[in-house]
């Protein structure tokens, strides 16, 4: 390719302005790293910042997961593509992709940099940056339009350029060791981001809502999960009345654009097993994330216009008062989709650039409905079958915030007999309605306490009680006495494992006797992101690593990212459990006030696996990745 024709990055810095040619492999790295091929000294950089490659569909820029984000055109961007004059800022760093036409082409002279600037590059013909930013440090899209003609690289026999496989290399790998390799999925430990539609700087709307839409059902399209589609939902406002029937809008009447944003938006979050949605003013926009398998991912940034019909809509939905944005405002609206109901509570909070609204998402189909569903290992499913039929004891879960403890509890719940039983709950909140089961919410107002509550319940004739924690030594104290006096008792308990969980009783101020004699059963448990099976990658596990997992394995799996898990290499969580069993020999220990080493004495003689022992099983088996059970336990 001549010199004329070759493509080049024009890098405009406080100290100057240089511009670095592009080499035949199309592939630029920028970042503080002397070995960049362009060192960026800005503050905002990272040591790996970003790529800029050419790509099948053209040019595009790949942030490495960068501490400050990489902004195009003024927008956050992660992965994008990349036209000639679209203005890529690093902090104070801006760089413009240049691509010249071939042969007699005008060119601007070249203009020398005030001061060298920390860039890797030889003399090129430059452009003057400055004339595509406006004094407002906005980009000048007039004059970007006009650089965006040059959209392929021409030789000199009018071919166009192919960009190959063998064009492609690893950033990654040492400049002396570099191999051209396909370029992995993009993958950004849990979050992805798109930037959706076209919205400009000031956060204003997109002429075009149609491209939110369209980016969102494409989104929703690339998800496994395909139960339902878009016009099969049908949203019920707080009232119960359908306010948006299961069908396709009636394009004689106005264009609901918001309705089918708000459509398309629960589709995805039911596609994608999420829990929650988050729409976060930012001032210049709204950021909408969501939370899947435990971690926020985000989706889209919608201009204000945007986001604040959306906003409009929900508080609509559930009744809210839409005059109020300065007080903390909560409401639920409900969805109805084929076969099932799907319930969403909302809540409103004020924040610096106005109302952030989060709605939880209960979906009763994604709970596990009985035993079976919580994946024990048969040993420990019969020890929890075994428990489930008995007429009096306490069975505990315990666990941090988040590990799934609730739900497992009314796994149990549902597993037992609740036809021929009175079963009553004391929740705070009731989360998930159970047929054929009392259910009492705990109002600490009222003086409707769990304590306070308990009492009241001992005296309406139940069978089966579920505290939804014991955090008091009262409530701990009533609950043990009811377990003890022909009752069955589940609760859960706020501790790292099954031992530490009597302990956390005696400290209660719980007498030894009564947890010997009550105490059934204790499950410990924790919730880790299973691997996503259509990209998962197989790997050997380090020495180190191979100490701790079960003897034998020679192969784990790592994550890496595809349409299909939203580019998180994860899809769906999975429980693992730890179950402490009360045999005769430990309640004998537990009645003499014990030490945790006598404890574990008397456990390493019976049937024990520790928790980090079947987390690491659930590694061996391809299931999880190393470092989720090392992130969920602690090393």
């Amino acid at each position: 390719m001549p010199e004329s024709a070759q493509p080049y990055l024009e890098i405009h810095t406080p100290e100057g302005r240089r511009s670095f040619p592009i080499g035949p492999r199309a592939v630029v790295t920028l970042g503080r790293h002397p070995e960049n091929n362009v060192i960026v000294t800005d503050p905002l950089a990272s040591r790996r910042h970003c790529v800029i490659e050419r790509a099948p569909e053209g040019w595009r820029l790949r942030d490495l997961n960068s501490s400050n984000g990489t902004r195009v055109n003024g927008q956050i961007s992660t992965l994008t593509r990349l036209l000639p004059g679209d203005i890529v800022s690093i902090g104070q760093t801006k760089i413009v992709l240049v691509l010249p036409t071939a042969a007699g082409a005008a060119r601007p002279a070249p203009r020398a940099p005030a001061k060298p600037a920390a860039v890797a590059t030889d003399d090129a013909d430059v452009i003057d940056v400055a004339d595509l930013v406006d004094a407002d440090d906005q980009p000048n899209f007039d004059e970007i339009e006009e650089l965006a003609d040059a959209e392929v690289i021409e030789d000199d026999a009018g071919d166009v350029d192919v960009l190959t496989e063998d064009d492609l290399v690893d950033v990654d790998a040492d400049p002396d060791e570099r191999t051209a390799i396909d370029p992995p999925p993009y993958r950004d430990e849990g979050r992805i981001r798109m930037d959706v539609g076209g919205g400009d700087d000031d956060g204003g709307a997109s002429s075009d809502t149609g491209a939110y839409l369209q980016s969102l059902r494409e989104m929703a399209e690339s998800l496994p999960t395909k139960q339902f589609g878009e016009y099969d939902i049908a949203t019920i406002n707080s009232r119960g009345v359908v306010v948006h029937p299961a069908a396709p809008p009636d394009r004689k009447k106005p264009k609901q654009d918001a309705v089918e944003i708000l459509r398309l938006l629960l589709l995805v979050v039911a596609r994608s097993r999420a829990t929650d949605i988050h729409m976060e003013p930012k001032g210049e926009h709204y950021q909408l994330r969501i939370r899947i398998d435990g971690i926020m991912v985000d989706v889209a940034r919608f201009p204000n216009e945007i986001g604040v019909k959306l906003n409009a809509l929900v508080k609509i939905m559930g009744d809210i008062d839409m005059t109020q944005k300065s007080i903390v405002q909560e409401g639920h609206f409900a969805a109805k989709v084929p076969g099932r109901r799907i319930d969403y509570r909302i809540s409103f909070a004020p924040s610096v650039f106005g109302q952030k609204l989060v709605i939880r998402v209960q979906d009763t189909a994604l709970a596990p409905v009985k035993v079976a569903d919580l994946k024990l290992p048969d040993w420990m499913r019969k020890e929890v079958d075994f428990s489930l039929e008995q007429d009096q004891g306490m069975v505990l879960v315990c666990g941090p915030t988040g590990s799934g403890k609730t739900t497992t509890l009314y796994t149990l719940l549902r597993s037992s007999d609740t036809a021929s039983k009175n079963v009553v709950t004391i929740e705070d909140p009731v989360e998930i309605q159970i047929e054929g089961v009392t259910q009492l919410p705990v109002d600490e107002s009222e003086g409707k306490s769990f304590s306070a509550l308990l009492k009241s319940v001992l005296r309406q004739d139940p069978d089966t009680i579920m505290v939804g924690e014991i955090r008091d030594p009262e409530t701990a104290r009533i609950a043990m006495q009811a377990a003890i006096t022909g009752h069955m008792v589940f609760s859960t308990v706020h501790t790292t494992g099954t031992v530490g969980t009597i302990f956390r009783l005696l400290d209660l101020g719980v007498e030894p006797y009564l947890i010997a004699q009550g105490l059934h059963l204790i499950l410990a448990q924790r919730l880790v992101r299973q691997l996503c099976p259509y990209c998962k990658r197989a790997t050997k596990p380090t020495p180190d690593q191979a100490a701790k997992l079960p003897e034998g394995t020679a192969k784990i799996f790592a994550p890496q990212g595809c349409p299909r898990c939203l580019s998180t290499g994860f899809s769906g969580r999975r429980a693992f459990f730890e179950l402490l069993h009360t045999t005769e020999a430990l309640r004998e220990v537990i009645s003499r006030n014990p030490t945790m080493a006598e404890i574990n004495k008397m456990l390493a003689e019976t049937k024990f696996v520790k928790l980090q022992q079947a987390g690491f099983q659930l590694v061996a088996d391809g299931v999880v990745a190393y470092e989720e059970i090392e992130r969920a336990v602690g090393r």
